[in-house]
């Protein structure tokens, strides 16, 4: 079989952050030849679909487009789909659960950020059997590496507040009142954007305080306020990181494991005087920040796209069978979400 061979490449997105995610990869896959098609699931926005970007209508014509491999930026991915299963992240590490990575029997092949995550994989890929694990780099890393901001100066520092959205992890019921306060200064330009997953009430009190001082973000526009800001609040998120690998300081919230490259707080008090800190930064702060990026990935060049691209279609060419458990229970969920019960 050719290695050139044009394939067809679906994007399986339950959620808004996934388009940053895996554009770079279409780029990659288009430019070598190869089809890419969108599956968009109810809480992905079809509005944010750039005029080139080609979608099927639902999880029937998915299956009938007979892709050859699916891409999945989450934790999950319906089996009764065809083609190569591909797992491709949709944050930088996952501090916030402990760094462990649910492996469910429902991928092939696994495309980790770097040497830790390909750590915690790579013994059960000999005692399962049924998938394979390739260290290419973080995917959204080619899209906030290759970004290229606006020529825009702003006369104030501009303060990103991004939180997670688990209540015992979220900073944002905590913060609310002390960010309303200091937006009513004119200081400080506020940016505002939470997790897709918040809950309605926290998203509506946070869509209040807007004012001149203060402007709410979709998820969409995450890799622009990440450009944009001097300094972000948050607390377990792991948009955070990416902050850091900016090399931009980050205060947080009550963050499950502080390092020395954060400013943690723990009272909603302490916030201004962690961003007066953070908007002029010591040397050491500024020398723990910039060691951060290698600590957690060494693909920092913004191609990680094309080794995630080798990594596929190198699986398929080898002749790749589909080795995986049956998932009944999970696939079962799946098609009940999904609304398919067919082969």
């Amino acid at each position: 079989m050719s290695p050139h061979k044009s394939r067809r490449f679906l994007f399986y997105v339950e959620q808004d952050y996934s388009f940053a995610v895996l554009r770079p990869l279409q780029a990659a896959a288009l430019a070598a030849g190869h089809e890419v098609r969108w599956l968009l699931l109810e809480n992905a926005s079809a509005a944010l679909l750039l005029p080139d970007e080609q979608t099927v209508a639902d999880i029937r014509a998915a299956i009938a487009w007979r892709p050859d491999a699916v891409f999945a930026p989450g934790d999950r991915v319906p089996g009764f789909l065809p083609g190569l299963k591909v797992e491709v992240f949709h944050g930088i590490n996952e501090d916030k659960r402990g760094n462990q990575i649910p492996e469910r029997g429902l991928f092939d092949l696994y495309c980790t950020q770097g040497p830790e995550q390909t750590a915690m994989l790579q013994p059960l890929t000999r005692q399962r059997g049924y998938f394979r694990v390739v260290e290419t780099g973080w995917l959204k890393l080619d899209s906030i590496l290759n970004y290229r901001a606006p020529e825009t100066g702003y006369s104030r520092p501009q303060i990103l507040y991004a939180s997670t959205f688990t209540p015992r992890l979220s900073g944002a019921e905590a913060l609310c009142d002390e960010i309303r306060r200091l937006s009513e200064r004119d200081n400080w330009q506020w940016l505002i954007t939470l997790h897709p997953k918040m809950a309605s009430s926290t998203v509506a009190k946070y869509q209040a305080l807007a004012s001149d001082n203060l402007q709410y973000f979709g998820t969409d526009r995450v890799i622009e306020l990440l450009h944009r800001a001097d300094v972000m609040v948050s607390d377990n998120s792991s948009v955070l990181q990416e902050f850091l690998l900016l090399n931009k300081p980050v205060v947080t919230f009550n963050n499950r494991a502080p390092l020395d490259c954060m400013i943690n707080i723990t009272e909603p008090q302490q916030l201004q005087a962690a961003i007066q800190r953070a908007l002029a930064p010591d040397a050491a702060l500024k020398a723990a920040i910039r060691a951060y990026g290698p600590r957690i990935t060494p693909w920092l060049d913004g191609a990680s796209a094309q080794r995630v691209l080798a990594a596929a279609t190198e699986m398929l060419n080898s002749g790749w069978q589909n080795r995986k458990p049956k998932n009944i229970l999970r696939n079962l969920k799946m098609r009940r979400q999904l609304g398919y019960y067919g082969l």
